[in-house]
């Protein structure tokens, strides 16, 4: 992400907008995502001197209730809104700029050094030399009343992040396969008090699956859960199969779908994998010259806020 300097100072770039007329700035670089990805990306490129845009729309993982707790640094973990209001203060340091927005669409003119990207975004298009797809993941969690501030504080996806949470708590499992399976099995290294529950979808469980639960003692429901009770806001407290069963419980680990956000990557055809993530090499690389990816759109295991701020860096 070369720039030119005009007696040390930075040459400030400008281009003919198609509508008015007016001077709009071309950045160095415009990054798509404000999560830790995002964020981490734009840290290192103001340290360079370079000129970054974040366009987010404030969606997503880092706005969740979650708490970051095995991020070195911080013994008694961080909030995910917290990490990021931290990131958005240590960026801004360092020159780079924000747009609230969300990113519709994304097109390129020119080669080579010549080549200018625009990403069109609800508050107008943003133009840059290079690209950053920050963009995360879509998750599909159960939806009731008050579900969003359940997310993070009582309803999780991730045992790597929120296992030893779940230390002699009374866990349920929701999901209809051998993931689900696995996971409701690994729980096990935390207490002893684990249900699987289908969901209503027809099981995809494999009999070595099955006989596997039973093995070690978890009951597993094919029934969908048609009520979610909080004793609280953001705290589950029971949930009420359709045969009437009320299961009680302290924490739901969701084996949910999850979806990479690749609608921009796929305009400017940029290889994906067989499960839809984006592929970046080892410098965040993709097949388009000019454009990088990082964060848990570039690969399935990589959801972690470790290896997002990593790629990101």
């Amino acid at each position: 992400m070369s720039h030119e300097r005009d007696g040390g100072t930075r040459k400030k770039e400008e281009s003919q907008t198609a509508t008015d007329g007016e001077k709009t700035a071309v950045f160095d670089c415009a990054i798509v995502g404000g999560g830790p990805a995002g964020l981490s990306a734009a840290l290192y490129l103001g340290r360079m001197r370079r000129k970054v845009i974040i366009i987010d729309d404030r969606k997503g993982r880092s706005t969740w209730h979650q708490v970051n707790r095995n991020y070195l640094g911080f013994p008694d973990g961080v909030h995910a809104t917290a990490l990021r209001e931290l990131g958005d203060e240590q960026a801004k340091r360092y020159g780079a700029d924000f747009l609230d927005a969300r990113a519709t669409g994304v097109s390129y003119e020119g080669e080579d050094a010549a080549r200018v990207f625009t990403v069109s975004t609800t508050e107008g298009p943003v133009q840059a030399r290079t690209l950053i797809l920050a963009t995360g993941v879509s998750d599909h969690f159960p939806e009731f009343d008050g579900s969003e501030e359940c997310i993070g504080k009582s309803m999780f996806w991730c045992i790597i992040c929120d296992g030893f949470e779940a230390i002699d708590k009374r866990v349920v499992v929701l999901g209809n396969d051998d993931h689900a399976a696995a996971l409701a099995l690994q729980l096990l290294v935390f207490t002893e008090d684990v249900i699987l529950v289908t969901g209503g979808k027809e099981s995809e469980l494999t009999p070595e699956r099955i006989a596997a639960l039973k093995e070690h003692g978890i009951t597993y429901y094919e029934k969908s859960c048609e009520v979610y009770t909080c004793s609280e806001l953001g705290s589950l407290a029971s949930i009420r199969l359709d045969n009437g069963s009320t299961l009680e419980l302290d924490l739901l680990f969701v084996s949910q779908r999850t979806e990479p956000n690749t609608h921009l990557a796929k305009e400017l055809n940029i290889m994906v994998s067989h499960t839809g993530y984006i592929r970046a090499d080892t410098e965040q690389c993709t097949n388009v010259a000019g454009v990088y990816a990082a964060g848990d759109v570039t690969r399935l295991h990589s959801h972690q806020v470790t290896s997002a701020v990593h790629e990101g860096g």
